[in-house]
């Protein structure tokens, strides 16, 4: 598989995942849905202040990576395309690894299922790159 085929699912596999926290920098509602289920059903102030830095936070880092993974499309060396292959599967391993230890710890504060499965895609995929992909 060509890695900057990879890097291009990558890109919209993180659009998919982080749809959800830039939604909610924009309205009250979903952002007051999405804490609920971490919260409880009247979460109060300093929660609801708390998940909108996390939500503006994560959504800054994710929209970096992804215009950083954007610029890395214009390589065109394999052993380049590798190497930013490796990196972000570092990257996102790291990201992934937080929301596999709180489901494995049984904690209410981890990302939704089908977000966690989309990561783990991502991070299986950037492997592949790193070790067997092409130009």
């Amino acid at each position: 598989m060509k890695i900057k085929t990879i890097f291009k699912i990558v890109i919209a596999i993180g659009i998919l995942q982080i749809m959800p926290l830039v939604i909610s920098l924009f309205s009250s509602d979903f952002a007051l849905t999405l804490a609920t289920d971490t919260f409880g059903n009247t979460p109060s102030d300093d929660a609801m202040l708390m998940f909108d830095n996390f939500a503006l936070c994560l959504s800054f880092i994710f929209v970096g990576i992804i215009f950083h993974m954007i610029g890395s499309l214009s390589y065109t060396d394999e052993s380049v395309l590798r190497r930013q292959s490796f990196l972000y599967f570092v990257f996102f391993g790291f990201v992934s690894a937080t929301d596999l230890v709180s489901a494995l710890q049984g904690s209410n504060l981890t990302a939704p299922l089908p977000v966690i499965i989309l990561g783990l895609i991502s991070l299986s995929l950037l492997y592949y790159g790193s070790k067997k992909g092409t130009v």
